[in-house]
């Protein structure tokens, strides 16, 4: 299935999207509620889904979180350390007809829905830069 690109909140350099819905550890709560919510690729990030505070928080995912003993740290493509709060929940692919049961990082520096190598590695994804278009197989 083919994707395209669109220009992301934090980049003036039109990115590579897939669209999902996410939802909490218990599937009860969704985010967004009424359809699928664009999220870029994010090939630096090591993680599968990292997501702003506010919607880790309306997602109420803080019942479903690693204990704070087990917080993980993250480099920044600055060099700065950050500690990321993470929790358990899923992540749909509405438009492949997939749900991943994923764990699901925030920090209060977040502030755009990013796609991490971990869920791409479940993935048969290339990326076809001139014509921007991303293929998910």
């Amino acid at each position: 299935m083919n994707f395209g690109y669109k220009k992301p909140t934090i980049s003036e350099v039109e990115a590579p999207f897939l669209h999902i819905k996410i939802y909490n550890e218990t599937k009860k709560i969704v985010y967004p509620q009424n359809s699928a919510v664009d999220a870029l690729i994010d090939t630096g990030y090591d993680g599968y889904l990292i997501i702003p505070s506010r919607i880790f928080s309306d997602l109420k995912l803080f019942s479903s979180r690693i204990p704070q003993d087990e917080l993980i740290k993250a480099e920044t493509v600055t060099g700065d350390t950050i500690e990321l709060i993470t929790a358990f929940g899923h992540l749909e692919l509405p438009d492949l007809n997939l749900i991943f049961s994923i764990e699901i990082d925030t920090t209060s520096y977040c502030s755009e829905i990013l796609i991490g190598r971990r869920l791409l590695e479940s993935l048969i994804v290339k990326l076809n830069g001139p014509e921007k278009k991303l293929i998910v197989e």
